[in-house]
């Protein structure tokens, strides 16, 4: 009887996942994706153009991306709850001994996103990956919308942002809020019996949470996350790639894709491949 309950039960979630999957792979097709990035220059860059570890995310690397030829830029932030303001860095900030945070300091001072966006905003394109997003109470996540509402009201710059996290149910408070959103997702690599079922359920995740597209690496040349198979589940759902491997035929082909909207090419590495588009010549 036991035996018998058991596998009544076990044909039931596979059915309900399988018939979820449908669900939404036939509601992703069908999802209008008009306001989502659709240039032809989907290289960006990742952190700026930088000559080396100091300048990542500075307002040095980023002119320089920017000078070059890319459209867009990902960069790293976390939000300050006690100055109320968005801080440009990759490492998480050190506690000092009187219990302060301390950042890592860019051209010899913390840089916000609010000059960001003041001195680089105008018809750029920014990839912003929050780093305590999902570290943050109710509360905060409010005053940190509220703070990002405000300074990114000119010029049109929010229109032009793309926030990504890890937390769906977090991410979507930010959706809700009017910004353009993107799940960070880490499927095992595409070779592994688990990769189809991590990807559709975060699949479930971005669909069911309203947001607007999803980041994940590329993985390595000969053992991606993003291989064949991938593609084929993501299908008609907006990517953006990074850690992408520096190889032209590849990225060319990526670039091709309608799905892949953002490729960063390379890992811990400063690149500029703003000259690798899907423009037609």
């Amino acid at each position: 009887m036991i035996k018998k309950a058991l596998l009544i039960i076990s044909l039931t979630i596979v059915a309900a996942y399988n018939l979820t999957i449908i669900y939404v792979d036939n509601n992703i097709q069908n999802k209008s994706q008009l306001n989502i990035y659709d240039d032809c220059h989907k290289v960006w860059s990742a952190r700026g153009v930088y000559e080396n570890h100091a300048e990542q995310n500075s307002l040095i690397s980023l002119k320089r991306a920017f000078l070059l030829g890319s459209k867009g830029a990902e960069i790293d932030l976390y939000y300050d709850v006690k100055t109320n303001d968005f801080i440009i860095s990759h490492d998480r900030p050190k506690t000092t001994e009187e219990g302060e945070l301390a950042y890592t300091l860019k051209e010899g001072e913390v840089l916000t996103l609010e000059r960001v966006f003041k001195e680089t905003g105008h018809d750029h394109y920014f990839w912003l990956d929050y780093k305590n997003l999902d570290r943050l109470s109710s509360e905060q996540t409010s005053k940190a919308i509220a703070r990002l509402l405000s300074i990114s009201a000119e010029n049109s710059i929010r229109e032009r942002i793309y926030l990504e996290g890890s937390n769906p149910l977090i991410v979507s408070k930010y959706t809700d809020a009017g910004f353009k959103t993107i799940l960070g997702i880490h499927p095992p690599y595409e070779s592994s019996l688990l990769s189809n079922i991590a990807i559709n359920i975060y699949k479930m995740a971005y669909y069911f949470n309203n947001i607007t597209a999803i980041a994940m690496s590329y993985g390595l040349l000969e053992k991606p996350y993003y291989g064949s198979q991938a593609e084929k589940n993501l299908e008609g759902l907006p990517v953006f790639l990074f850690h992408v491997p520096d190889n032209e035929t590849l990225i060319k082909r990526l670039l091709a894709k309608k799905e892949v909207k953002v490729v960063l090419a390379g890992r811990d590495v400063s690149l500029n491949r703003a000259d690798l588009t899907a423009c037609e010549k």
